[in-house]
């Protein structure tokens, strides 16, 4: 065998084993669970169990996808509202449940039907999960008003 096709063909097998974006996946995502809107008691309640989980796999990262909804409560939504919801998620793991900070990642999905939060399992070496926003943000009106980030924390 030529030494240009022994080469094609071990290029081959190595992204075989390291997929596109070279890193190798030991284990496959795993969406623990998700939620829309709730009560802070029922979304504690998600966030506790994630915990548990991410407690049980040190070595994995818990990766928080939310997105933003086209209507919260029967509204519009104001500017920045998913994100202020979205707030107070990593302090509750990690001050009240006392995961490490790096281990929990924030991501913001974008924008779907309602309001959302996806909790993804991330095994050392797997890539973090892609957000799969639903509608595009140009597609989103806003109600006018300040947000008071406040407006959106939990009373634990």
């Amino acid at each position: 065998m030529n030494l240009i096709r022994k080469f094609r063909i071990g290029l081959v097998l190595a992204v075989l084993a390291f997929g596109v974006t070279g890193s190798a996946s030991l284990a496959p995502l795993n969406k623990f669970d998700e939620f829309g809107d709730s009560n802070c008691e029922d979304e504690m309640a998600h966030l506790d169990n994630f915990a548990v989980q991410l407690q049980n796999e040190p070595s994995a990262r818990g990766a928080i996808i939310f997105y933003g909804g086209r209507r919260f409560r029967g509204r519009l939504p104001k500017r920045g509202e998913a994100a202020a919801r979205a707030a107070r998620i990593k302090p509750y793991l990690v001050q009240r449940r006392g995961l490490p900070a790096d281990q929990v990642i924030v991501i913001d999905g974008g924008f779907r039907k309602k309001w959302q939060v996806e909790l993804w399992v991330v095994p050392p070496g797997a890539t973090m999960p892609i957000p799969q926003p639903a509608i595009p943000m140009e597609k989103i009106h806003f109600r006018k008003g300040k947000l008071n980030p406040r407006d959106y924390q939990c009373r634990i």
